[in-house]
């Protein structure tokens, strides 16, 4: 069993207050949830949550994981997006090639903007763009 997967199957059902509920969420069915709940009370040793005909009451130990839980999801989807961030961030030296009234029309109105957006970018200007300034 992953323990993230896990980790986010006991937060659904924490949160919405049952397991049909975190199945409908997750888009699994229920029996998925209450035997992943089930393996995960297992592996830890204690109880998690409180069954009833009413519906589901984490115990203490639940409400404690499922902080931490909770918490630890977060952390991961923002270490995801920190890495899918770093693939499309633009780095290093930027050099253009381009004629002097293109440059001076175009390109040199919309580099401050381009720089500011991108800020591990660096621009160096030719000595075509220098003169043409």
């Amino acid at each position: 069993m992953d323990r993230l997967t896990a980790m986010e199957v006991l937060v659904r059902v924490v949160e919405t207050g049952s397991f049909s509920g975190a199945a409908r969420q997750l888009r699994v069915g229920q029996p998925a949830v209450s035997k992943t709940i089930a393996q995960l009370e297992e592996r830890l040793g204690v109880s998690l949550v409180l069954r009833s005909s009413r519906g589901l009451t984490p115990t203490e130990a639940g409400q404690n994981f499922y902080a931490r839980a909770k918490h630890s999801i977060e952390e991961a989807d923002e270490a995801e997006l920190a890495a899918r961030d770093t693939g499309t961030v633009l780095a290093g030296r930027l050099r253009l090639g381009a004629g002097v009234t293109f440059s001076r029309l175009h390109i040199i109105p919309r580099l401050p903007l381009f720089l500011a957006a991108h800020p591990r970018s660096r621009s160096k200007r030719s000595s075509t763009t220098a003169m043409s300034t």
